[in-house]
Order: C-alpha cells, then structure tokens, then sequence
C-alpha cells in the first residue's frame, strides 16, 4: 500500500529520522508489530557517522556469462542505460541494490556514485555485496553501505535484471518507496504499511528519553531510579 503522503510530507520525514539513529526506530518498529526490518550485519559505511533515509529506489543484480569489456561496448548503449536509470530516480532517493549472491564484480564505484548523486539526486546507495573506487566515491562524499569492496569491474560480470521491483537486500524484503534508514549502526526498512508519522514522532520520543536517562545515569541516579522515569535504558 503506498504511502498515504505526499512527496514532500516523505522528505521531510526523512529529514527527522537522518536526525535520529537507527536503534531507536528499530526499537519503534519492533513496537509497532513490525520484526524483520533491519538489514543482517556486515554492511560497512565507507562514510564514517553518515545517516541517510529516503524512499526506496531498487536495483538487482546477477551472474553473467557474458565477457563483455567496456571499450567493446556502443558508447550510446552505455549512456543510454545510465541515463534511463538515473531518469527513473527522484531526488532524495535511496539506492538499494540486490546482487542475488554474486560477489565477484563491484556493484556500484565511481561512476554509479557520481551519477546518482548529481544527475539522479540520490542521498546515497545500500549495497548487498561488494562495491569498488572507495577513494573517489568518498571523495564526492556519497554515502555508500556495502560488505566490502573487490577492484574488478562489473562489465562483464554481472547484469542488471531488475529495476523499481521487489528484492531482498541484507535478509529484509524491499520494495520502490519503503523507507531505508542507514547509519552506523547499520540500515533499517520502513514498510509502506508502517504509519510514518507516527513512527518518526515515536522514534523522537525514545532518542529524547533515551538522552535524558544517560544524563541522569551519569549524575549519579540509580538504574532503577531512571528506568522507573523513562521505561529505556
């Protein structure tokens, strides 16, 4: 069910939660009945203390037996598929690939990065495998998750067979539009059947008494004391 919001009200949203962590509305969601939501461990930021959250825009990926080198390729066949791609992006988007298990190639590097985020808009890409050109993609400052990096290009390697679908990315199902909260902790998926308003005033909440209940802990109150006041430890 699609978000019962507009686009604005959505960006907004996710201004709120990139000021939140995703503990906290990991915490929310499993509150609010929703358990499968965070991505499994191993997604490293190549950002350090990076958080994005945006509406999904998904890629998956897969094998090829295809070796094709990119200076064999037509130019406009190359340019016309990043230029499909990023045309079907909107700004504030989170890239979310799913590579079906393939490792050998990296899935997003320099090129993908520098695309993306000045022609397509995006705030950043989660990535279910490897990516590569770390140096440079940090260089423009494009917040990127991914489970480790490999120099090989992906040209020849691996296709794209997916684009705007359902896939699975880190264990959890995402689909076009749900909510990708990334961060150092790791990334967490809002679920178009979440209520997003509710979610994000709930998640405010936790991180404010979740604040609170340090500070007094650090003053010297008692952890039965604090967590009597705030219910959070």
């Amino acid at each position: 069910m699609p978000w019962q919001l507009s686009e604005e009200e959505i960006l907004s949203l996710c201004g709120r939660l990139e000021r939140l962590y995703t503990p906290a509305v990991s915490d929310v969601l499993d509150e609010m009945g929703f358990r499968n939501c965070a991505m499994a461990a191993g997604f490293s930021p190549i950002l350090p203390d990076t958080v994005v959250a945006g509406p999904a825009f998904t890629m998956a990926e897969d094998k090829t037996d295809n070796p094709a080198l990119l200076k064999d390729m037509d130019p406009s066949f190359v340019v016309g598929l990043l230029d499909a791609f990023c045309g079907s992006l909107k700004k504030g988007q989170v890239v979310v690939v799913d590579t079906n298990g393939f490792w050998g190639a990296g899935a997003y590097g320099e090129l993908m990065a520098t695309t993306t985020k000045y022609y397509g808009g995006a705030k950043g890409a989660v990535v279910d495998g490897p990516v590569r050109d770390i140096p440079r993609v940090r260089e423009i400052g494009f917040p990127l998750w991914a489970k480790g990096s490999i120099p090989t290009d992906s040209v020849g390697r691996s296709r794209l067979v997916g684009l705007n679908e359902g896939i699975v990315c880190g264990g959890v199902e995402v689909n076009p539009d749900d909510i990708v909260m990334a961060d150092t902790d790791g990334i967490v998926v809002i679920p178009q059947s979440a209520d997003l308003v509710e979610l994000v005033k709930h998640a405010e909440a936790v991180v404010v008494a979740e604040r609170r209940s340090r500070e007094e802990l650090r003053a010297g109150k008692s952890l039965r004391e604090v967590y009597e006041k705030y219910g959070r430890l």
